[in-house]
């Protein structure tokens, strides 16, 4: 399965190209949400506490697993076009989406693991 590449637009007008991260690119913070994961009760998530929430998130950044270091780990390596493109003008709210797509949390992005 290749990997998949999607153009965004972003707030100011500036369109650029962002692939997904590949398995390889993906497998040291894999391995480390793995690490994290049994640690905790994953069953039953939807259901989780603000509380219980917040403690995966802490453990995931403590472990250098969470949101800041997958975004400094695959962002660079993601952009596609343009290829001087300043990583540092991102908004928040134009991260996430990137994020979501890079990582492959909805249909449009998945790619499998295991074939990447």
């Amino acid at each position: 399965m290749p990997v998949k590449k999607k153009e965004f637009e972003l707030d100011d007008g500036t369109k650029i190209v962002v692939k997904q991260a590949s398995g390889l690119q993906k497998l040291r913070i894999s391995n480390q949400q793995s690490k994290v994961f049994r640690n905790f009760n994953i069953d039953n998530i939807e259901n989780w506490t603000i509380e219980e929430q917040q403690a995966l998130a802490d453990a995931m950044d403590e472990e250098g697993c969470g949101i800041e270091h997958q975004l400094q780990s695959w962002l660079p390596k993601c952009i596609v076009e343009p290829v001087d493109f300043d990583i540092d003008l991102f908004t928040l709210e134009e991260l996430m989406p990137l994020l979501a797509f890079i990582r492959g949390d909805d249909e449009e992005g998945a790619v499998n693991f295991l074939t990447s």
